[in-house]
């Protein structure tokens, strides 16, 4: 198992990650994947899963009266299209390259929301097309969640996290299922993760306060706006770092 500093250096960026999906109802991976990569890249993506799942698990029985089920039924078809197609895809694209495009798709649409919020309908092509994107970027760069959560940048607060908490529930089980068969999940993935579980649960108690202002006054589409476009940004100096480092 890692050393203590690793683990610490892991639990508080998953705290934070907490702290924000609580919140937002995105943002744990945005938050934490790239550090829990860096301080243990073993271990991933196994024991980030394991923690997606028991926040999203959390949120969800929170928000549950909320939930879009609807939509969360067509955004999963979309999902298992997406997560089934990631391992074909990368053989032709590269991941960098992927990260790029995600990127830029991102940007686009957010620059078409800031102006025009009706652009972006809420219909069934809508969220069986961002569920695709979430299942592959997701897969191929555990970042996923904003394009989800674009389609609901209209909606209140409590609507969007229980349903994207329904969604990340479904999909990170899916993933760890998948992990399973194919023998990529491994003891130790599932030990760590387990051992970062008390910061999850305290994020998740702190996020209390702050999800009650965020859904004050219009700011929650504020917030998941600027939260893609930090996603969209982090894909982006992940994808050049990729590219010029090999």
């Amino acid at each position: 198992m890692p050393e203590l500093s690793v683990w610490a250096f892991a639990s508080l960026a998953v705290f934070l990650g907490a702290l924000v999906q609580g919140s937002l109802g995105v943002g744990l991976a945005l938050v934490s994947a790239p550090v829990v990569q860096i301080a243990a890249p073993d271990l991933m993506p196994g024991s980030l899963l394991l923690v997606a799942a028991v926040l999203a698990a959390l949120g969800a029985v929170r928000e549950i009266s909320h939930t879009d089920w609807y939509g969360v039924s067509w955004a999963m078809a979309g999902r298992v299209v997406g997560t089934a197609a990631a391992s074909s895809v990368v053989l032709v694209v590269s991941v960098p390259t992927l990260d790029l495009l995600s990127a830029g798709i991102t940007l686009g649409v957010v620059s078409l929301l800031a102006f025009d919020p009706a652009r972006l309908p809420k219909n069934r092509g809508t969220l069986i097309a961002s569920g695709a994107v979430a299942g592959l970027t997701g897969t191929t760069s555990s970042i996923g969640g904003p394009f989800i959560a674009l389609v609901y940048h209209q909606e209140s607060g409590p609507t969007v996290r229980g349903t994207l908490n329904v969604f990340y529930t479904a999909g990170t089980l899916l993933s760890l299922g998948s992990l399973t068969v194919v023998g990529r999940l491994s003891g130790e993935q599932l030990a760590f993760g387990a051992l970062l579980l008390p910061a999850v649960v305290v994020g998740f108690a702190l996020s209390g306060p702050v999800r009650r202002h965020v859904d004050g006054s219009g700011r929650m589409r504020g917030a998941v706006l600027a939260l893609a476009v930090v996603a969209a940004l982090v894909l982006i100096v992940r994808g050049l770092v990729a590219i010029f480092a090999g």
